[in-house]
């Protein structure tokens, strides 16, 4: 083995850096003590890769690591014109497009102007609804918390002229909300037709009771709830009515009469609606349909709809 010592090596004209065609290796160190060291090929290092100073690459298409890859100052992500996402040094990531991932999990907050998807997999949330049924009045079934609803099924005209009270088919309801509930929203929409006089007046009242016919809840039996009273009425009148009562569950205190507010729910009840006319020749009585239709006198049939809201506090 032949060595080489001398200060400094140069090409054969002493005016540049030596050409070494087939490599070089070295066991040892390599110092440069310029200010900057090219290489136009490949660089291989086998073992550690140490600069005090800044390392820039270009043009790298990808990086393989299978160790950590450590940034002190962040991490930026696009070109530097315009730079889509960043890694800061706080841990907190600022992106310009969409994140997708598989799972996400956020140990503190998440803050957004709008949320999109299927929120249906979110626990303690809550808008203040419970529950909320709603429907044709056609028969149907809904599974709620209490069971299985039932809508009523009403598929023709119901006439009640009469001057004492009947009940309206398809406005009665058998409800029980979930646990936790601070009142119910009942809303009954429903066509009223006149019986082809030109006074029509048509009294309402509205009645609550435990199905079971038990008197707990602050109830006696079947109660009618005086507040919820009204009088439909007009000249050959034919309209919707769009009729809203809200029971209040007040957690204590008797049964309120006037308004229906009670202490607790913890039984089915039955809520229904009872109608009379104010007169013999003074009726509205003409229920789920109209006396008049497409010009003539020609009754159309209009189904009811009912929806239930169970409201809780807001959290």
């Amino acid at each position: 083995m032949s060595k080489i010592r001398a200060n400094q090596i140069t090409n054969e004209n002493c005016n540049g850096a030596p050409t070494f065609t087939n490599g070089l290796n070295s066991s040892g160190i390599v110092t440069s003590n310029t200010s900057a060291t090219t290489f136009s090929g490949n660089l291989t290092v086998t073992e550690n890769l140490g600069t005090s100073g800044t390392l820039t690459y270009e043009d790298v298409s990808s990086i393989d690591s299978v160790g950590i890859i450590t940034a002190r100052s962040g991490v930026k992500v696009g070109p530097t014109a315009g730079v889509g996402a960043t890694i800061f040094t706080d841990g907190s990531i600022n992106s310009a497009g969409i994140i997708t991932a598989v799972n996400v999990s956020v140990a503190s907050s998440v803050t957004a102007v709008s949320y999109y998807g299927d929120g249906s997999g979110l626990s303690g949330v809550s808008n203040g609804i419970l529950e909320q049924i709603s429907g044709q009045c056609d028969g149907s079934t809904r599974t709620c918390d209490f069971g299985t609803f039932t809508f009523p099924a009403v598929s023709s005209q119901q006439n009640l002229h009469q001057t004492s009270y009947g009940e309206i088919t398809g406005l009665t309801v058998k409800y029980k909300p979930p646990a936790g509930c601070i009142g119910v929203l009942f809303n009954w929409n429903f066509q009223i037709g006149s019986h082809n006089v030109s006074h029509d007046i048509q009294h309402h009242r509205m009645y609550i009771k435990n199905d079971d016919d038990s008197t707990s809840d602050g109830l006696d039996a079947e109660t009618e709830v005086v507040y919820a009273r009204f009088t439909k009425g007009g000249e050959y009148e034919e309209s919707p009515v769009n009729l809203n009562w809200y029971f209040r569950i007040k957690g204590s205190g008797p049964f309120d009469a006037n308004t229906g507010a009670m202490a607790s729910w913890t039984k089915i009840k039955r809520i229904r609606f009872q109608s009379r006319s104010y007169a013999g020749s003074n009726t509205l009585g003409r229920y789920h349909g109209t006396y008049y239709g497409d010009g003539g006198a020609n009754p159309r049939f209009r189904q009811p709809t009912i929806t239930i809201t169970a409201f809780g506090a807001i959290t």
